[in-house]
């Protein structure tokens, strides 16, 4: 393996993600923007050989250092203009309680880094597409390449987002032949986010606890080595979310449109994530409407809020597809040509719940996971009516989400019947899965069981000191009375 050209595609992304992000001007902590630099810097490098397909220039191994190189210095100019080092503190150390939940984490996150580093893509959907274009690409320094003389009409994986084919390219060229390190590169970062996000909300105890049970559902543990779009498409959706969540309690318009920018990233990755996002606009809409915000602001905003996306979808099949994959395409054809009959939809409705969340093949999947949030949204209920305490404004808008793809990816099937329950809605379930994730980090029942750990901490912490300034003062001796 080439460990200098993975040090410079790391230090690419993170530079690339890290100028974007200098034009939101959002406010992070230092190990967020980390994380989200090097995140948002993975879509952005992928871009390099289109460029270089464009300019009809062969692509090899110099010619794509040149091209991460240049664009990674166009994505810098931003912080030419106002750049400042992040300046770290004192690190805090996780306490004793975190360490078997983090050290578990670790491992799992060793295991899968080692697995996208010694293993071979075997994916069938990359094998039939986005693996088959990146190796021929590599081979021919094209990638309009021989692979297209092949008949595949059995498959339809190659007309598909240029974001796997493009990173796989660099990554074989600059790094090793299997490529796929790129999948590590973001999912670390990914989970560090994630946790960060986490202890921010509650104890660290229950932090650790929490992403520890996210990092174990099966699946998408697995998807984390597994090379296909639907974890980075989860990345970018859940991402965009949270951010337009924090936008709606901030009211930033800075947040809002780094929230565009994430839900077009995740749209370019999977141009059917435009139908949840156009779901997901009812959401701002209502709290527009509540905080009384001027009709004109609130119709520019939700007309950019859908247009970003439709614009990733433009440049992903109407430039990519039509250009770089010289074979008849038309997305029309996989229409439902009866989409008068509604009974198709309840029929997904109902085999996503009996076979995958419900069902034994739920428990293989999605493990506990989902058993456990629905247990705790049923005691968060018990808990309100007992306790009168209203759910956070961000636990409500987290369970929107949650509704919009238990809905949307029926909805989906329903358009889409290539959609299918165990391989497309399978793996569209891990969008529902950080949803759920940042409900529970909002969860009133263990908001309350943090709050009375950390009541704890602080009352055992206080009084220690008192008891050792008494055992180290000692008494005054007794004064004798003068004669």
């Amino acid at each position: 393996m080439n460990f200098a050209g993975l040090t410079f595609l790391i230090f690419a992304h993170y530079l690339s993600g890290r100028g974007i992000l200098q034009l939101f001007r959002l406010e992070l902590k230092n190990l967020q923007l980390i994380c989200l630099s090097i995140i948002l810097g993975v879509p952005l490098v992928s871009l390099a050989p289109c460029f270089v397909q464009l300019l009809h220039i062969p692509i090899t191994m110099g010619s794509m250092f040149a091209s991460v190189g240049i664009l990674t210095a166009l994505c810098c100019v931003p912080l030419a203009f106002h750049f400042k080092m992040p300046k770290f503190g004192k690190i805090t150390l996780p306490q004793i309680y975190e360490l078997p939940f983090l050290l578990c984490c670790l491992l799992l996150v060793v295991l899968s880094v080692w697995r996208c580093y010694y293993y071979p893509v075997f994916a069938r959907d990359m094998l039939a597409g986005p693996e088959l274009l990146a190796e021929y690409a590599v081979r021919e320094r094209n990638m309009v390449s021989s692979v297209f003389n092949v008949d595949l009409h059995t498959t339809n994986n190659y007309f598909k987002s240029p974001y796997i084919t493009c990173l796989q390219i660099i990554y074989k060229l600059l790094v090793q032949p299997f490529g796929q390190l790129w999948m590590s590169v973001l999912f670390v970062p990914f989970i560090v986010l994630l946790y960060s996000y986490l202890r921010h909300r509650l104890h660290p105890l229950l932090a650790a606890l929490l992403l520890f049970l996210f990092m174990t559902i099966p699946d998408l543990f697995a998807y984390s080595f597994v090379m296909l779009y639907d974890y980075s498409n989860m990345v970018f959706f859940f991402l965009g979310f949270y951010y337009l969540v924090q936008h709606l309690e901030s009211k930033k318009t800075s947040e809002f449109a780094f929230a565009l920018f994430l839900f077009g990233l995740a749209t370019y990755i999977r141009v059917e994530t435009l139908v949840l996002i156009g779901m997901l606009a009812l959401m701002p809409l209502v709290m527009y409407y509540r905080q009384k915000l001027e009709p004109k602001k609130i119709v520019l905003r939700m007309a950019l809020l859908i247009a970003v996306p439709v614009a990733a979808y433009f440049i992903c099949i109407h430039l990519f597809v039509e250009h770089f994959v010289p074979l008849p395409f038309n997305a029309s054809n996989d229409i439902n040509k009866n989409l008068g009959d509604v009974s198709y939809f309840f029929e997904r409705f109902s085999n996503m719940n009996s076979i995958l969340i419900f069902g034994a093949q739920g428990l293989v999947v999605y493990g506990l996971y989902m058993k456990f949030f629905l247990g705790l949204l049923v005691i968060d209920i018990i808990y309100f009516v007992a306790t009168r305490k209203p759910m956070t404004m961000e636990g409500r808008y987290a369970l929107y989400g949650v509704l919009v793809v238990y809905i949307g990816l029926p909805l989906l099937g329903y358009l889409l019947p290539l959609f299918d329950i165990m391989n497309t809605t399978k793996r569209g379930l891990f969008k529902i899965l950080p949803l759920m994730l940042l409900y529970m980090a909002n969860s009133g029942m263990l908001r309350a069981i943090s709050e009375r750990i950390t009541n704890w901490e602080y009352k055992r912490d206080e009084v220690k000191p008192k008891v050792a300034t008494a055992k180290a003062t000692p008494k005054p001796a007794p004064q004798k009375k003068g004669k």
